[in-house]
């Protein structure tokens, strides 16, 4: 969120991206100006007082680090005005993420199952290496590797079946303009133009804002105002997603403390997460009075038809236990029929 942020106020400014220095070398006034413009321009934009607290956030630990200490940041923070929830806290439902991914791009759509289906924060997106993915090939699922380089905030999470499907399309799709993907490669890139030869560069939680916002649109999920402007809905954009996984979860009967470890939240408290550890395993197939992951697949996946799929694959494998369990039981009354 930091980096994205600083990249979001360069493009606000046109300063070049990651071109630091250039946010510095102006008069501490100026730089004032600058940063209490860019919060109107967000708030024009219809951002939330809590999106437009993370920006100036970001960028106030940027001024920070670089020993800019006299801007007076009472005065800038009197222009973010009064909080307001300006949407209920209410997730999507399965039909209005159908609705979603079925208006938009490969990765689009891998980016919104990812998402739904494991929990993670807008924010974590751009993050995601190749390497963050673990597969777990006994139930088609992956690992998902969150802040993997970060030592506090690390933690993991599973995507659905549907899910590594949609992320194994867009990768294979890109392999296919030559791309050459290693470990290090970002799980989901930037734009750019496939008849050339570009770094593979990550995708920016700006970049995502703004294509979910054209996709309600253009999904008829979100109206426009007159002026052109997107109305507030009751829903979260892209925190309705995290909600999805949550709300759902708990539906299939997770535990609390569960959903909380896969969401990367942890516990209530220091000393509940020094002393209570939760396995992968725990959390992948949970025990006998605890739901793990695999449990709430069947909630958490979007298309009916994958549903209906791993339905019949579930009564395969009880058809193939009960045929050997009739099988043993034939052999055991042949033996007990011999003198």
């Amino acid at each position: 969120m930091y980096v994205n942020a600083l990249h979001y106020f360069m493009d606000y400014l046109g300063l070049p991206t990651r071109d630091y220095d250039k946010l510095l070398q102006k008069d501490v006034k100026l730089i004032q100006m600058d940063i209490s413009d860019f919060i109107i321009y967000l708030r024009k934009k219809g951002n939330a007082a809590a999106s437009v607290s993370l920006y100036i956030a970001a960028i106030n630990k940027f001024y920070t680090m670089n020993d800019v200490t006299t801007l007076n940041w009472k005065k800038v923070k009197s222009f973010m005005g009064e909080h307001e929830k300006v949407a209920e806290d209410r997730p999507y439902t399965h039909s209005e993420i159908q609705t979603l991914i079925a208006h938009t791009t490969p990765r689009n759509r891998a980016i919104i199952l990812l998402m739904s289906s494991a929990g993670l924060r807008l924010g974590a997106i751009p993050l995601l290496r190749i390497r963050d993915l673990e597969p777990i090939d006994k139930y088609q699922i992956y690992k998902i590797n969150v802040y993997a380089k970060s030592v506090k905030s690390a933690y993991f999470s599973f995507c659905t079946p549907e899910c590594r499907k949609e992320i194994d399309s867009y990768l294979d799709y890109r392999r296919r303009w030559a791309e050459r993907i290693t470990d290090e490669s970002p799980l989901f890139r930037s734009d750019y133009n496939i008849q050339k030869t570009t770094e593979a560069r990550p995708i920016t939680v700006h970049t995502i804002r703004n294509f979910m916002e054209d996709l309600l649109v253009r999904s008829g999920l979100r109206k426009l105002h007159t002026e052109g402007k997107v109305r507030r809905s009751h829903i979260m954009m892209n925190h309705g997603c995290r909600k999805f996984f949550e709300t759902n979860g708990f539906k299939a009967g997770m535990d609390h403390m569960y959903l909380r470890r896969l969401m990367g939240h942890g516990g209530k408290s220091d000393l509940e997460d020094a002393y209570l550890k939760l396995s992968e395993e725990e959390l992948l197939e949970g025990d006998s009075k605890h739901v793990g992951f695999v449990a709430i697949i069947d909630q958490l996946t979007i298309d009916e038809s994958n549903k209906l799929r791993r339905e019949v694959e579930t009564l395969k494998v009880e058809k193939s236990s009960w045929e050997r369990l009739r099988v043993e039981v034939e052999n055991l009354k042949t033996l007990l029929k011999q003198p």
